[in-house]
């Protein structure tokens, strides 16, 4: 059997990464046996040193995408086998956009944006004096520092959500009023979009993109509609 390994659940998700949500929601999406062993402690024997990464007959795959791939390979390309080539064209580059863009105004919202406080207690709070005290902010240093690596970070707070603005209203307008992105059913491109929205529309903790990302009502009825059907728990 598979092994998924993540960070573990967050605030009504399987995992605060969108990553780890797209990989988990992939494999339920497909009827794919898997199990899960979760922590932070495992990133240190993943292939990419992140999380997720699978193990599955000896062999650990890292990145959300190489994983998705690998799993198509092996047990046939279920959800995309309908998609014609333009389909199959947008579907990569909406999936480019959460990757590579929304993700990174996702990560500035919790851990330097109004989220961080919720985050810090989420993520630290159980640790034993005085590394609650230290750890904190070390990893925050940390992700300010890949931020602006990224080149995101070298934005401001309010250019920063007017990014993610642009993005969250791309999805919605072109999902409109339809129940899937680009065909009657979900595709790959559902489940990453589902697993990026959701990391912003589900957890309680509030943030100035969640509240823009809940303007559209249209993606809060997708959430709603993939996480009852592939989370009914």
């Amino acid at each position: 059997m598979i092994t998924l390994y993540n960070f573990g659940p967050f605030q009504g998700l399987t995992d605060p990464s969108p990553f780890c949500l797209k990989v988990d929601c992939y494999m339920r999406a497909t009827n794919i046996e898997f199990e899960t062993n979760s922590g932070a402690n495992y990133i240190g024997k993943s292939p990419k040193h992140k999380l997720p990464y699978i193990e599955d007959d000896g062999k650990a795959i890292g990145d959300s995408s190489f994983i998705i791939e690998y799993l198509k390979e092996k047990h046939g390309d279920k959800l995309d086998a309908d998609l014609n080539l333009e389909q199959k064209a947008l579907s990569r580059a909406f999936i480019k956009m959460l990757d590579e863009n929304l993700y990174w105004c996702i990560v500035h919202s919790r851990w330097i944006g109004e989220g961080w406080p919720v985050l810090k207690e989420e993520f630290f709070g159980t640790m034993p004096f005085p590394l609650k005290q230290i750890i904190p902010g070390i990893a925050q240093k940390g992700v300010k520092k890949s931020l602006y690596q990224h080149g995101l970070g070298r934005h401001s707070d309010q250019e920063i959500l007017d990014v993610a603005k642009k993005d969250i209203t791309a999805l919605s307008d072109y999902l409109g009023n339809k129940d899937y992105f680009l065909i009657d059913k979900p595709t790959t491109l559902d489940v990453a979009a589902f697993a990026f929205l959701a990391e912003v529309i589900v957890p309680t903790m509030k943030t100035q993109l969640s509240d823009m990302a809940k303007t559209h009502e249209n993606l809060i009825s997708f959430v709603a509609r993939m996480k009852g059907q592939f989370y009914p728990e």
